[in-house]
């Protein structure tokens, strides 16, 4: 299984105010609040941080089938600048990220050197429902190129609690992907 986030800095920082009164406490746990405050940049720490729940939780949520919201369960801890772990109850899951000025990608494995097939992308609109749309397709497109399936015939449906699963026509694939998009970026990974 594989989890994704994406967060567009830039957007982040004109829509999110971490600063203010509880935000911290609300959302990270000690460690984690130690890691924003002696951070060399805190407001990238904290999206990191946030990239790093976001993408566990969606492994954890399609493992148990459990949606919640409660980030400060979801323990991350950064083994080095691109490297991380994300514990939730007794799973441990690891994260790799890209982090730019743009934006910071992560992605969750529940393995070691999972092999994996990624894009980061940037959106042209900034409509969530074409963002969505064009995030979908581009998944479409790298599923259907990957396994030689006729892209007409791919399809993505939610299931009743909102996880995304991939179809061809009406079967079922056993295809594990996650797709994510914030702000001016979209991103993808599937297990290959």
């Amino acid at each position: 299984m594989i989890g994704n986030d994406i967060v567009d800095l830039n957007v982040a920082f004109v829509q999110s105010n971490w600063r203010r009164k509880r935000f911290l406490s609300k959302v990270f746990t000690e460690y984690e609040q130690q890691l924003i405050k002696s951070s060399a940049n805190p407001d990238k720490t904290v999206w990191l941080l946030w990239s790093m729940k976001e993408s566990a939780y969606k492994i954890n949520v399609q493992q148990y089938q459990d949606v919640f919201f409660s980030p400060r369960k979801l323990q991350c801890k950064i083994l080095s600048k691109t490297k991380g772990l994300v514990m939730i109850k007794d799973e441990m899951y690891l994260t790799e990220s890209q982090i730019n000025n743009d934006f910071i990608c992560t992605i969750a494995s529940l393995k070691k050197d999972v092999k994996k097939l990624n894009e980061a992308f940037e959106l042209d609109d900034d409509s969530y429902a074409i963002q969505h749309k064009q995030s979908s397709v581009k998944l479409m497109v790298a599923v259907s190129k990957k396994w030689d399936l006729p892209l007409k015939d791919v399809r993505i449906k939610k299931n009743k609690i909102g996880i995304p699963k991939l179809f061809l026509n009406t079967k079922e694939l056993p295809i594990s992907f996650s797709i994510t998009h914030h702000g001016s970026y979209g991103a993808y990974s599937i297990v290959c």
